[in-house]
């Protein structure tokens, strides 16, 4: 049998992603800066292509939402957070801050996206204690393992 050459036994970095991506150039300081914070959040080799596409859309509409922020603090400040400009931005930045949310919730980075459900735990106490490839007729695994 011919020895494996070094190449094929090298480590495969882990799948999905390739590491920490930094943000794309044609991001404004704001989104990268955000880019930056949800990536550092993250495991490594978390994100793949399409979770960068997802992260992409989550600093654009982060970035907005910072943007409306500090206008609705200006407005506050100068004692004009009752008006129409004011209600119209707090209900714009609310609807970013659920998309935000969602965003990130899809990207698995809060952490409640990444407990398991209590269903799901109850579920797993429930599997059989057999296993699917010791399955040689029908019913024989577990009848055996019940002996």
């Amino acid at each position: 049998m011919p020895r494996k050459s070094a190449t094929s036994l090298a480590v495969v970095p882990r799948v999905p992603g390739r590491g920490r991506p930094e943000p794309p150039a044609d991001l404004d300081s704001i989104e990268q800066r955000i880019w930056r914070e949800v990536v550092d959040a993250l495991p490594g080799h978390w994100l793949d292509s399409a979770g960068q596409l997802v992260l992409r859309r989550l600093v654009a509409q982060a970035a907005v939402s910072e943007r409306q922020e500090a206008r609705l603090r200006q407005l506050r400040a100068q004692d004009q957070d009752g008006g129409e400009e004011a209600g119209t931005l707090a209900a714009q930045h609310g609807v970013l801050a659920k998309n935000v949310a969602y965003l990130l919730t899809q990207l698995r980075a809060t952490p409640r996206s990444q407990l398991r459900s209590r269903a799901a735990g109850s579920k797993v106490e429930q599997a059989p204690g057999w296993r699917p490839w010791e399955i040689r007729g029908r019913g024989q695994a577990q009848t055996e393992t019940e002996q």
